[in-house]
């Protein structure tokens, strides 16, 4: 959220944030910003999981490339690690970016990421 502007939705409300956080999983998260880990420094700054709960209008796809990723990895590990099948995924989803506005930039677009 650091790396550039974001649109943060309003704080009242039923999606205000997520509370769908596994403590084991939260605590590796603040590990790996703070301190960083597997060849990484980490982002060396005070992890805060208040701030990670707020929910934000995203500004890239990465994070379905990674949850589809992150799924398959686990069906792999369930069926006991066996050779890894070819799969093809594609993503066409809304990001939203506070940039400013221009005849060719708009703060909402459409990107498009393969898997």
């Amino acid at each position: 959220r650091d790396m550039h502007d974001t649109f943060f939705i309003s704080p009242e409300g039923p999606s205000a944030g997520t509370t769908e956080i596994e403590p084991d999983y939260e605590e590796r998260v603040r590990s790996m910003h703070e301190k960083g880990g597997m060849g990484s420094r980490g982002w060396r700054y005070e992890w805060s999981g208040e701030e990670a709960r707020r929910n934000i209008l995203r500004t890239h796809t990465t994070a379905a490339s990674s949850r589809v990723l992150a799924q398959l990895a686990k069906e792999w590990i369930a069926g006991g690690k066996g050779p890894l099948p070819e799969r093809k995924f594609f993503s066409v989803d809304r990001v939203f970016r506070n940039e400013t506005l221009d005849a060719t930039h708009l703060a909402e677009f459409h990107q498009v990421q393969n898997t």
